[in-house]
């Protein structure tokens, strides 16, 4: 009987014995992982998009950096992508990236949308190919390099750009129509398709995406005017620049109609 006490006091301090070297294993289970680790909970983080003003755009290479060598494409001259009326009214907003390819003097010889909304990736490339690099130095010697650079379109509180308005520019007619990229031509009337024609001269405001942002008859037959403004609203044109900014512009628009 007393042996077979003795071997159950035996047996209950093994197991003491036994949990008291596993508790160190059993706590350092559930610990925070060590410097340098990832767990599941940090690599499923969505990344932080950058600010819009990092002007560290980070070139497209592989081969190590030698000493002396470019690490970045440094800009010289930036410009801040134009609002698209059209974005404005659809209140589209977001972020567009974009992929410069950049030539060994600095200027910029693509662009290459990679994600964003189209009507304003296409605000973002007419930016972007009117900015310019210092050269980029690899292997001691300027050479064509490739980026990407993010544009944020983000619609003010208040509907309106915070920036100031550039001033509006008034353009010659054979200037305003070099730049029509878009055009509509009218539907004749058919109350004057019999017995009128003529031209309707329209003084017209182009935006600075290049949409008409206002129109006012100036001279023509009254029965063609209607027509004229309805196709003249309808027309696109590049968005013109004045150092390097797009810029409201005034022009006349001059529609012809001929009998047939």
């Amino acid at each position: 009987m007393a042996s077979n006490f003795s071997a159950m006091l035996l047996l209950k301090n093994l197991a003491l014995i036994a949990l008291w070297f596993l508790a160190p294993v059993c706590a350092l289970s559930g610990a925070a992982p060590a410097e340098g680790s990832h767990s599941q909970a940090q690599t499923d983080q969505p990344s932080q998009a950058p600010s819009e003003s990092d002007n560290k755009i980070l070139p497209d290479q592989t081969a190590p950096i030698v000493s002396g060598d470019s690490t970045e494409l440094e800009p010289i001259r930036k410009q801040k992508a134009a609002y698209p009326q059209e974005a404005r009214e659809k209140q589209l907003q977001g972020e567009v990236l974009v992929k410069l390819t950049v030539s060994a003097t600095g200027d910029v010889d693509s662009v290459e949308v990679i994600r964003g909304d189209p009507i304003l990736a296409k605000a973002a490339v007419e930016a972007a190919n009117n900015w310019k690099f210092k050269p980029f130095i690899k292997n001691g010697k300027p050479t064509a390099i490739s980026g990407n650079l993010p544009f944020y379109f983000v619609i003010p509180e208040n509907g309106h750009d915070s920036a100031k308005a550039p001033k509006q520019v008034s353009l010659p007619p054979g200037v305003g129509a070099g730049l029509l990229i878009h055009r509509v031509s009218p539907v004749y009337p058919d109350e004057a398709r019999a017995h009128i024609q003529g031209t309707v001269l329209l003084q017209a405001q182009i935006s600075k995406g290049g949409t008409i942002a206002n129109l006012r008859l100036i001279s023509g037959p009254p029965e063609l005017a209607q027509a004229a403004i309805k196709a003249v609203q309808k027309w696109r044109y590049c968005p013109y620049l004045e150092m390097g900014q797009p810029v409201e512009v005034e022009t006349q628009i001059q529609v012809n109609f001929q009998l047939k």
